[in-house]
């Protein structure tokens, strides 16, 4: 751990400008916790990777070990002209361009309620991300009235949630405004050795928080503790709309990346990268992957603390992984993408976890058609291709 609490000096990048949130997700969108992790200064954090690590490990098998990577560490591509340039920007000014030519990635959302909320890739404007909202029974009922309903109808999931409180504590209030400290205990992230791949991470934090919140807007739906008195959640609730979880959409987004720059099978070829390789079980020696697993707790410890509906968590999980998956295929040079449709009516019924998370079967919660979608490379700037080589050299593990 001693290469998390290393991290020391770059706080304030909170949400997309800097601003320090009160409470809930504002705050998340900076590396704050990831600079004490582990370090004689924040002992909370130390204690919510405790937990976490006791919740995700389930079976340890010291036999099998980290996936090895080939991705090259020297010879690696000349800087390019933008990348070199960029380099003598600072720290704040960096951000601003990286998140210009990610967000040039993704057209527009289509925010069509009553019926949906799609996510398009900006090149053909082809949907990676489907989220069909509920509907009601008579057509005239008005939708947020009807997706209030719905969620509603999940308050059983919450009320027992709520007795996982007092183990998940130290977890809840930490990642109310780190999340990457516990990726980071994962997948051995830190400022010297990783400084690519945390640049990469920050901006996709960054670019869950500018796109999950125009369909929080649209859609307006209500939190559990607008519903019932009786959930008296442990943090404040933040006070935008619940629907989808912001917490789920960028764990999940960071989980997929991370996996794709850590897995060669999975980049393997003109393959495209499909982010349910990342629910796999790999063949020994490699070890199974916990990264979809620490993204799943994340999401749920949401609804522990009160301020989530398990659907809320099953709408940005779907969001995040087609996001993160895209984000895959297009900066690593891949020709297609997946894309991915949450099915609505089947979630009504499920509380969030890693366990119900599935791509298969009758009451599946997401319907995921890899490679499925073409990869405009002309949108994708260099810049962003230069960043992932050298994210991906950083992550290579050697054999030992």
């Amino acid at each position: 751990m001693t290469g998390l609490s290393a991290l020391n000096g770059r706080n304030g990048r909170n949400g997309r400008n800097g601003r320090n949130g009160r409470n809930g997700r504002n705050g998340r969108n900076g590396r704050d916790g990831i600079f004490f992790a582990g370090g004689e200064t924040d002992g909370q954090v130390s204690a919510a990777l405790m937990s976490t690590f006791e919740g995700i490990t389930r079976q340890w098998d010291v036999t099998r070990h980290r996936p090895r990577t080939a991705a090259a560490t020297a010879n690696l591509p000349a800087l390019s002209p933008d990348l070199a340039a960029f380099e003598r920007h600072e720290a704040f000014f960096r951000n601003h361009i990286i998140d210009y030519n990610l967000d040039h990635l993704f057209a527009p959302l289509v925010l069509n309620a009553p019926a949906h909320v799609v996510l398009r890739e900006s090149g053909a404007c082809a949907a990676i991300y489907t989220l069909p909202l509920p509907q009601g029974t008579n057509g005239t009922t008005p939708f947020r009235e009807v997706l209030n309903t719905y969620l509603q109808g999940q308050m059983r999931f919450v009320k027992s949630a709520a007795a996982l409180r007092d183990e998940r504590f130290d977890e809840i209030h930490v990642q109310q405004t780190d999340t990457l400290s516990f990726f980071g205990a994962l997948m051995s992230l830190d400022d010297n050795r990783t400084p690519w791949t945390l640049m990469l991470l920050d901006a996709i934090l960054r670019f869950g928080t500018y796109i999950e919140m125009p369909v929080k807007l649209h859609l307006t739906a209500a939190r559990p503790n607008e519903m019932s008195g009786f959930v008296q959640p442990i943090i404040q609730p933040p006070s935008h709309a619940s629907f989808p979880s912001g917490h789920s959409v960028e764990a999940f987004a960071v989980a997929t990346v991370l996996h794709a720059l850590s897995e060669d099978a999975a980049l393997a070829g003109s393959t495209a990268y499909s982010a349910q390789s990342a629910f796999a079980t790999p063949a020994a020696p490699t070890e199974n992957s916990l990264l979809m697993r620490l993204a799943a707790r994340i999401a749920e410890n949401r609804t522990v603390a009160g301020v989530h509906f398990p659907a809320d968590s099953f709408a940005g999980a779907g969001m995040g992984m087609a996001i993160g998956e895209y984000l895959v295929n297009a900066l690593s040079g891949g020709s297609h993408t997946g894309a991915y449709t949450l099915q609505t009516t089947n979630i009504a019924a499920l509380d969030f976890n890693y366990d119900t998370i599935g791509f298969t079967g009758a009451d599946k919660p997401f319907n995921h058609t890899p490679a499925s979608v073409a990869v405009d490379g002309t949108v994708v700037s260099p810049l962003l291709k230069d960043i992932w080589v050298r994210a991906r050299a950083e992550m290579r593990i050697a054999d030992f």
